[in-house]
């Protein structure tokens, strides 16, 4: 029989808990293969949960729907955290390298690089803050700079390690694993939601390229950018797809028809042009019905998707980046790309081009996975894995690195 091992990943936002679940078979080969969602009902706000026993029934639900349709019992799963608590600090980190003798520069040994990452990783955080990844962006040594992949084998004096650092709200992590244990199952992994759904949506030309990525969910946006292939920056914006529903409530409709409205006759685009469109909708409390035209609510919806992108640019001008330097443009994915005219919005607020991303990179066998809303839950599986699998090279790589040493050592008494 085959060996089969799972993964899932699960997505906890404003709106709904979404989870998908990864096989790898005895030739180490992924798919995608079952997928579940459930409403979060209210139990969590702006990315952070805010009622456990209402997170931990959506994420059961969501979890035991992913079960049925993949047919695998799910024991561990990656998470990902939202929320504006989410930040990220660059860090910088050098070691010398040990000669090997007068004349001879030493080699950059896998412990050199860890430890030049553990010196990049001394910066002073709020107390409140845990450190929830290190992603490496780049090495340097003796002068050669952005060196993509740790340079161990190479001889050097000096490494270098840039990095960026994601933290988040210690207590929000704990009631986010909480939530995980208390379904049953194992937290194998806790990442960011920007990084994650970057992941699955953005190719390495992107990344590489210099690209913006905009996860737009109900409560906020998760937004990460990639400039030579690394992570230079990210954030989280309180903006998102319910935002725009409360604006569209305030002229004094009911939330169930404000959605209504968002999905059929708002286009941020060009609100301009929308003619005399309409929908007859309840007013506040069902006491009336009145017609709501596409043009005044199309308006409403553009100044804040507007006031969204201007949000998005002025986080990239913190990174000192120009609109050159991102010549991918603006990718956008989760439930809020589905807004009618999004994309013109951004290109329009950021000057970039703009495009919806979807999961891609990996074999699906479940058209749900495929949706902008599993963006982040389908990252999660792809991260997941290679986690497991850089422990399982590390690991070989120490053994192997032991072995060489005795031998060097046993080389140096023959002579």
């Amino acid at each position: 029989m085959m060996s089969v091992r799972t993964v899932a990943g699960l997505d906890i936002g404003t709106e709904r808990v979404a989870c998908a679940v990864g096989e790898l078979d005895e030739n180490d080969h992924l798919q995608i293969t079952g997928a579940g969602q459930a409403p979060s009902s209210d139990s969590v706000r702006d990315g952070v949960i805010v009622d456990l026993d209402g997170a931990t029934e959506a994420v059961n639900r969501a979890l035991e729907e992913a079960e049925s349709i993949s047919s695998w019992e799910i024991r561990e799963v990656a998470v990902a955290i939202s929320g504006t608590h989410v930040r990220g600090f660059p860090g910088r980190g050098t070691v010398n390298i040990e000669p090997e003798d007068d004349y001879t520069p030493g080699e950059v040994t896998r412990a050199a690089v860890d430890m030049a990452v553990e010196t990049a990783q001394l910066i002073k955080l709020p107390r409140e803050s845990t450190v929830m990844s290190t992603v490496p962006c780049g090495y340097t040594i003796d002068g050669f700079e952005r060196l993509a992949r740790p340079p161990v084998g190479l001889r050097a004096e000096r490494l270098t390690a840039d990095i960026y650092m994601v933290t988040a709200d210690r207590t929000a992590v704990m009631n986010l694993e909480q939530v995980v244990r208390n379904s049953g199952r194992r937290v194998a992994l806790v990442q960011a939601a920007a990084t994650s759904g970057a992941r699955a949506v953005l190719t390495r030309d992107e990344m590489e390229m210099g690209v913006i990525y905009a996860d737009i969910g109900a409560g906020t946006t998760d937004m990460a950018i990639y400039h030579s292939g690394m992570l230079v920056h990210m954030a989280v914006i309180p903006i998102g797809g319910e935002t725009i529903t409360r604006d569209i409530q305030a002229i004094r409709i009911p939330r169930s028809d404000a959605e209504i409205i968002k999905r059929e006759l708002v286009d941020v685009s060009l609100p301009a042009t929308q003619g005399r469109k309409s929908l007859t909708v309840n007013t506040l409390g069902y006491r009336d019905k009145v017609p709501v035209t596409a043009e005044i609510v199309s308006e409403i919806a553009a100044r804040r998707v507007a006031e969204l992108f201007d949000l998005i640019g002025t986080e990239m001008k913190q990174t000192g980046l120009r609109l050159s330097d991102l010549p991918a443009g603006i990718v956008i994915t989760g439930g809020g790309s589905r807004l009618s005219g999004i994309t013109g919005a951004a290109s329009r607020a950021t000057g970039l081009p703009a495009v919806v991303g979807l999961p891609s990179g990996v074999e699906m066998s479940t058209a749900l996975t495929g949706t902008p809303e599993f963006s982040v839950a389908v990252g999660l599986v792809l991260m997941a894995v290679e986690e497991a699998r850089s422990k399982s090279r590390r690991g070989r790589s120490s053994l192997l690195g032991d072995i060489g040493k005795s031998f060097r050592g046993m080389f140096r008494k023959l002579k």
